[in-house]
């Protein structure tokens, strides 16, 4: 994969729903991250931090979420084949845009396995925030939009002022061959 896919419409209308009420219902666990990318924009006290609640890392399920009957259609569709992370991001509206550094995701990755996987984010709700890539792209907060780009592909989250949260699945795999 050399490009950047949006996908809209990603899930079917009650899939989308049942997973949307579920991420964003009175009920679901949170917890708070000092930072949104890296430990210099806390030493800065640039960061606002943003809520995360990991689902799948090093290895293993990290939540009860991953087997909840409303994320299997998501999981599903992903057609994964080796999955590293997936990762829920939460931020709260600010007054102006937080731009978050130019990333990407994962790191610690193997060079020969980073340039063969991907980054798929799926975005949970609509607002005015966004995902911004190195080259000037941007791809809208649209509910139900999956983006899809190689994973060694610096981007970043932008903030949104009008809606009191942004939600995105940030999912991090190698894709089955077709």
């Amino acid at each position: 994969m050399e490009k950047i896919v949006i996908t809209d419409n990603f899930l079917a209308k009650e899939e989308f729903d049942a997973l949307r009420d579920m991420i964003m219902g009175e009920s679901f666990p949170w917890f708070f991250n000092t930072m949104v990318v890296s430990k210099e924009e806390e030493k800065q006290s640039t960061s606002p931090g943003q809520l995360v609640h990991i689902i799948y890392a090093n290895h293993a399920p990290q939540s009860p979420f991953y087997e909840a009957p409303m994320f299997i259609p998501l999981l599903q569709q992903l057609n994964m084949a080796v999955l590293f992370r997936i990762k829920l991001n939460l931020r709260l509206r600010l007054p102006e845009p937080f731009y978050s550094e130019f990333h990407s995701d994962i790191a610690y990755l193997d060079k020969a396995i980073a340039v063969n996987s991907i980054t798929s984010i799926f975005y949970i709700n609509t607002n005015n925030g966004y995902t911004e890539f190195e080259d000037g792209m941007k791809v809208k907060s649209i509910a139900n939009r999956l983006v899809t780009f190689p994973l060694i592909t610096k981007h970043r989250g932008v903030t949104q002022t009008d809606e009191q949260a942004r939600c995105v699945i940030n999912f991090n795999y190698l894709k089955m061959k077709a």
